[in-house]
């Protein structure tokens, strides 16, 4: 087993500087990450604080309720087509070809 070293003031450890300053480790960047006030979060993101604000300020007008509910039946609707034509072609596209199983 290796001795542990000291460092100047007689103290045990790992690293002989303990008092000397260290970069972070992990993490981001400092500075990094979007500027204040973008409002990307608002035009991509579903998890945005305004977003979420803005949903539930329009979620207790009726009409507004109405049509954000059918916007989310038709999107679903659109969703489940697409996937079924989707697996449709993948079929289609590994059944082997009709008709022409003999010729070569």
């Amino acid at each position: 087993m290796e001795p542990t070293k000291q460092n100047e003031s007689g103290e045990a450890g790992r690293h002989p500087l303990r008092g000397a300053k260290r970069g972070k480790r992990g993490g981001p960047r400092p500075g990094s990450g979007p500027p204040k006030g973008n409002l990307n979060a608002l035009k991509h993101g579903r998890y945005s604080r305004r977003h979420k604000q803005l949903l539930e300020s329009l979620l207790e007008v009726p009409q507004a309720r109405q049509a954000l509910i059918d916007i989310g039946n038709r999107h679903r609707q659109r969703v489940r087509k697409a996937e079924v034509e989707a697996s449709y072609l993948l079929l289609r596209g590994l059944a082997p070809p009709s008709g022409r199983e003999g010729i070569r």
